[in-house]
């Protein structure tokens, strides 16, 4: 068999492999291009969740993460001192508070923004529950850079809940002293 194609007019055409090729590019762009919408701002994403950390999300089909706006939760691995002064992981334990929050339930995450890592930056709900909101309430995570969840923020404070029952260290800071930013910019939330 001929790895050519001949045309109509016995001249030969397109190779196979360019053609496979090109099918190979179409269906690429077409990925991507869903990927992208996915990404826009007002755009929803729904199912089931997995919880990377105290204020990040992976959908069940892998496709990007997301991250809850408004919110910074400690880092993975990142200490705090309890009300007794011993050092807990208080980021691990961010963590299990949101994984306890989703308890199994779908999510359903509404894009605001889209961050320098390309996720996802939304609102995100399990049920009634507005789990960006909640972490804030709950005292795992502080309001960052969004005034509508200071006043949850100074309610866990008062009540010593969560990360306010002993001393830490605000995430964004705990990041600019543990991690090295060559850009030299702003320690994001993670």
């Amino acid at each position: 068999m001929s790895r050519w194609r001949r045309s109509g007019s016995g001249r030969r055409g397109r190779p196979l492999w360019r053609t496979g090729l090109d099918v190979l590019a179409v269906i690429a762009l077409t990925m991507l291009a869903l990927t992208v919408m996915e990404l826009l701002p007002g755009t929803n994403i729904a199912g089931n969740m997995r919880v990377i950390d105290g204020d990040s999300l992976r959908p069940g089909d892998n496709s990007h993460d997301i991250r809850l706006q408004g919110i910074d939760a400690p880092e993975l691995g990142q200490r705090c001192r309890d009300k007794a002064g011993r050092d807990y992981d208080c980021g691990r334990k961010a963590k299990a508070h949101l994984r306890t929050i989703v308890a199994g339930r779908d999510v359903t995450c509404r894009t605001m923004d889209v961050d320098r890592y390309q996720r996802s930056v939304s609102v995100c709900h399990a049920g009634d529950t507005e789990l960006n909101r909640q972490m804030v309430a709950d005292g795992w995570a502080v309001a960052y850079r969004l005034p509508a969840y200071v006043r949850s923020e100074r309610s866990a404070r008062k009540a010593r809940k969560g990360i306010w029952q002993g001393d830490f260290d605000e995430p964004e800071n705990w990041r600019r002293l543990n991690r090295s930013d060559s850009a030299g910019g702003v320690a994001e939330p993670d």
